[in-house]
């Protein structure tokens, strides 16, 4: 979440598409914009949602500052359509017949009480900040209205053209410290429950543990892109893309609290690839839920599922079998018919059979990890328009770089037309269907660049295996073309603005702990040592909590052999750790006073400030270089702060050269562009082609193995020496 300043100008934020053909709201937006041209803050149409159990909701709420918050009722009617106006409710002519609303004035008022409750909570805003509630007639004049009816029950009433408007703001002007002014931004945003600690936050830090601390003291503030995903609900499909850390996954959740505010009788799923995102998802809803009505969400019209489901959790493969009345296929199963991809066959599973309508809303986390197939019943399953939202990691899928096309997620009509465009006009209300968010929160500015140097292999001494190859691509994850051309053979220097990449926790901490270390040992024990020494020193010496820290496995194979010893040496060290997935539950991620050692799949979606990342050396296997650098900027951009990188052996003192090269370089990355049919050729065969070579010098040399010595004896000499030299070289990595 931001932790920028002020906004430099007056932005606005429709959380409906309506806004478009609103008359009443139209005519009040332009006036407060001529009015306010200068100031900066933040006007929301139709959001927040009031908590009063009605029906009503501001249809303009602002936050400006040097003024006071105030909540705008628009009433879109003619003085004609209005028969008679009391204290609590008006009569009105609605398509020739006489109707009862609430009067505007009442409901202005339970505006400015519900602003004023929750502006109480932040200590520093009391006796400081006094909401108002204001009527707009758009179309009436104030002399009009008073010849028909008594006095209005209002003194805050915006007339047509404007009246009032600007004695208004004199009369309400409210001066805000810079720190008052984040609190109330925070407020209003509904970010509040981001924000895990209160009080003032000192600027620096001696100890590890009090920076983090200082970190999260920090008021977690939306910038406009994050804003508008969470608050706006478009009426159909919508891309949202963005790094590793740009906050995707709690936007989603607070787009999904919205919805559920706004249409409660709605059907809404949330969905996600991650077991271990379960109950981050389901805590975070309910959080911004309760922050507007003080109620849990209704869990019977919001689902929170797992794409499989698994250890008496539901999902959305395992709940669509259930209603069809079919048996779900089993990880064995699915394994055995499609071992890379098994929710893959699950899916094709599904699909063989009828999906009928279930959901108004889907939202889609981790999108980039689930097989086309999927989608495809994503979009069986959502009533039209098939308001699906699916957040987009770039460049953090497991399998490939490039985000696929709409049209092959989802498919084509039997006309063979895109069942899903994002081609033409953005949707009412300025909402765009392609969105993307460039400022990754997360990771500070130099383990971000690592992250994709290593994961793209830019300093790779082959070259690299993966590369973004337009302009576009490359600004739309905070960079700049500096130099050169993105073809064939020329150089390139990218550059990484400050800005793009705001964490700035190591700046905090003041004291003599590195915040990057990269270790090559001998051997694995003397790794895993190493390691558990370290944490302890984190907890013990530099104050850090057991769930601030995270180890990852990059050897995925023999994790669970590396994590049970790890496991073992920090409890003698009197620390206690969760195994999520392998030795405890897949959801136990970041559990109170336990450190979590984890593979790259368990850690995605999740982070932590101190990252530890063991195995390292097995970004230079052989047959799965592209997969282990997919990996390794996963488990690399999971870190808020500290990263700590170690391996064993010749190929981890590869991947310590290599990342002397990349920090050297840093805030830029400097390299010679590809060529990409290469680079298309090594993802599509050369992968294949390196696993096959890896079994059969396998079952090479266990034949040889098992040769006669006689028999070897009648090798070519020289044979047997490049055999031995090779062999030798080779070493023995399996650690």
């Amino acid at each position: 979440m931001s932790p920028s300043g002020s906004p430099s100008k007056l932005q606005f934020i429709a959380a409906l598409p309506t806004f478009d053909t609103d008359q009443a709201a139209q005519l009040v937006w332009h006036w407060l914009e001529d009015k306010l041209q200068n100031a900066s803050g933040v006007c929301y149409y139709k959001y927040p949602i009031v908590g009063f159990g009605g029906t009503e909701i501001p249809d303009f709420t602002l936050l400006v500052r040097g003024f006071q918050p105030f909540a705008i009722r628009c009433v879109d009617l003619d003085l004609v359509d209005i028969q008679d106006v009391a204290d609590e409710t008006w009569q009105v002519r609605d398509g020739g017949k006489t109707k009862t609303i609430d009067s505007p004035f009442a409901v202005a008022d339970d505006f400015k009480v519900w602003l004023s409750q929750r502006f109480e909570r932040e200590r520093p805003l009391r006796n400081k900040v006094s909401p108002v509630g204001v009527v707009a007639l758009p179309l009436i004049t104030q002399h009009s209205f008073l010849e028909k009816f008594n006095a209005p029950q209002g003194s805050h009433i915006f007339w047509r053209d404007g009246e009032r408007l600007e004695n208004f703001l004199k009369d309400n002007e409210c001066d805000l410290t810079d720190a008052e002014w984040r609190i109330a931004r925070s407020v209003l945003q509904a970010a509040t429950p981001i924000n895990v600690a209160g009080g003032p936050a000192p600027s620096k830090a001696d100890t590890i543990g009090k920076a983090i601390r200082v970190l999260e003291k920090r008021i977690a503030l939306l910038d406009e892109e994050q804003q508008k995903v969470a608050i706006q609900i478009p009426p159909g499909p919508q891309r949202i893309r963005g790094l590793a850390g740009t906050g995707k996954t709690v936007l989603l959740a607070m787009r999904a609290s919205n919805i559920h505010q706004h249409f409660p009788d709605k059907r809404i799923l949330f969905t996600f690839h991650t077991q271990s995102l379960y109950n981050q998802a389901t805590k975070l809803i309910t959080r911004f839920y309760r922050f507007h009505s003080d109620q849990d969400p209704d869990w019977d019209k919001i689902h929170v599922r797992h794409s499989w489901g698994g250890r008496g959790r539901r999902g959305v493969y395992s709940d669509l079998c259930k209603r069809q009345g079919v048996l779900p296929k089993d990880l064995t199963t699915a394994k055995a018919e499609n071992p890379e991809f098994p929710l893959q066959a699950c899916c094709v599973h599904a699909l063989q059979t009828t999906i009928e309508p279930q959901y108004d809303y889907i939202l889609v986390d981790e999108a980039q990890d689930f097989p086309k197939e999927f989608f495809e019943v994503l979009y069986k399953l959502s009533f039209p328009p098939h308001a699906i939202y699916w957040a987009y990691d770039e460049m953090q899928s497991l399998n490939a770089v490039q985000i696929p096309s709409t049209e092959e997620l989802f498919g084509t009509t039997d006309s063979g037309r895109p069942r899903v465009s994002l081609d033409g006009s953005d949707y009412p209300g300025a909402m765009e269907k392609d969105f993307v968010l460039h400022k990754s929160y997360r990771c500070p500015h130099k383990v971000l660049m690592l992250a994709h140097a290593i994961g793209l292999g830019i300093y790779n001494p082959r070259g690299p295996v993966q590369m973004l190859t337009d302009e576009g691509s490359w600004k739309a994850i905070g960079y700049e073309l500096e130099a050169g051309e993105l073809k064939p053979n020329h150089q390139v220097t990218l550059f990484r603005p400050a800005e793009n990449s705001p964490n700035d926790v190591t700046t905090i901490y003041s004291g003599e702990q590195k915040d990057f270390i990269c270790k090559v040992f001998d051997d694995r024990e003397e790794e895993l040592n190493w390691i558990a020494k370290l944490i302890v020193k984190d907890i013990k010496e530099h104050d850090v909590s057991p769930e601030q820290i995270l180890v990852i496995s990059l050897d995925a194979r023999r994790a669970k052999r590396y994590m049970t010893s790890l496991q073992a040496k920090l409890f003698s060290g009197k620390i206690h750790s969760t195994i999520p997935g392998f030795i405890d539950d897949s959801s136990a991620f970041a559990e109170p006073d336990k450190v979590t050692l984890a593979t790259v799949n368990r850690a995605k979606g999740n982070e932590a400030p101190i990252v530890y990342i063991l195995s390292m050396e097995s970004l230079y296997d052989f047959a799965e270089e592209i997969g282990n650098r997919n990996r390794a900027f996963t488990a690399i951009s999971r870190s808020k702060g500290w990263l700590r990188i170690s391996g064993v052996g010749r190929q981890m003192q590869k991947v310590a050269s290599e990342i002397d090269l990349v920090l050297a370089d840093l805030p830029r990355l400097k390299f010679t562009f590809p060529d990409m049919e290469k680079i298309r050729r090594l993802d599509a065969t050369e992968t294949s082609r390196r696993r096959k070579i890896v079994r059969a010098a396998k079952e090479a040399a266990n034949q040889l193995a098992k040769t006669d010595f006689e028999a070897l004896e009648e090798l070519d000499p020289k044979v047997r020496k490049e055999l031995l030299k090779r062999l030798t070289e080779a070493g023995d990595e399996d650690q």
